[in-house]
């Protein structure tokens, strides 16, 4: 689809303030989240500007951030590409998301609050409405509120440094998560939440063990569906 596809989402009046680059980085995030830049997209900075109708500056602060995340290199002199993520790389984030949750989990059953057990059922809530909507549209608002609910539990270690660490994962695995996918999207929805559900109800009983083992059952079968979504998707960049 390239770079003559690309729109800069503007807030309605009234919402948030954001700089000019925070909205450009927004605008290029969700378009490589989304595929529509897919992996190996080449971007040029000049293009990118052109398209966007800002100034280089913002397009380069954004690449910048971006490439920061991993999410695309530089190539040339002044451009960059959307990181192509091969199953070895995916095999280590996933080890690495592993240890994190594993930990939060195992902490958080001894000392989540009960605002914060809350908090994560409520996510749990808003997620089952988005997992039964048909709506293709959803789907980018499901993988945030699925989103929602790990960083939730990771919070519950009181870890900044962790929570960052799990930010910088997620972006890769959430980027694949949102490509073509294995199985029907009601089959692989029933999955994840019925596997958050049995994390939480280990919180909720204050068991470090089971917490752990719910985590690590979760996250191995989240690791096998997205590794199949990525051979999928690699098979189709080859036709």
């Amino acid at each position: 689809m390239g770079v003559a596809a690309l729109a800069l989402e503007v807030p309605p009046v009234g919402a948030e303030f954001r700089s000019l680059g925070e909205q450009v980085y927004d605008s290029l995030l969700k378009l490589v989240v989304a595929r529509r830049l897919p992996p190996g997209e080449r971007l040029v900075l000049e293009e990118l500007a052109a398209r966007l109708h800002v100034s280089r500056t913002p397009v380069r602060q954004a690449l910048s951030r971006l490439a920061g995340e991993g999410l695309v290199e530089p190539k040339g002199r002044n451009g960059f590409r959307v990181t192509a993520i091969s199953t070895v790389d995916l095999e280590h984030l996933y080890e690495l998301r592993l240890m994190c949750e594993q930990f939060a989990a195992e902490k958080g059953a001894a000392l989540a609050t009960e605002d914060e057990l809350s908090r994560m059922a409520s996510t749990l809530a808003e997620y089952d409405r988005l997992a039964s909507s048909a709506e293709p549209t959803e789907r980018l608002a499901y993988l945030r509120v699925d989103h929602e609910f790990h960083r939730r539990l990771v919070a519950l270690a009181a870890n900044p440094r962790l929570g960052e660490l799990f930010e910088r994962l997620n972006v890769h695995i959430q980027n694949l998560r949102a490509g073509p996918g294995p199985v029907s999207p009601a089959v692989s929805k029933e999955a994840n939440a019925a596997e958050h559900r049995a994390i939480l109800a280990a919180l909720r009983a204050r068991d470090g063990a089971m917490a752990r083992q719910a985590v690590r059952y979760h996250v191995a079968n989240s690791r096998e569906r997205v590794l199949a979504s990525l051979s999928l998707a690699e098979a189709a960049q080859d036709q």
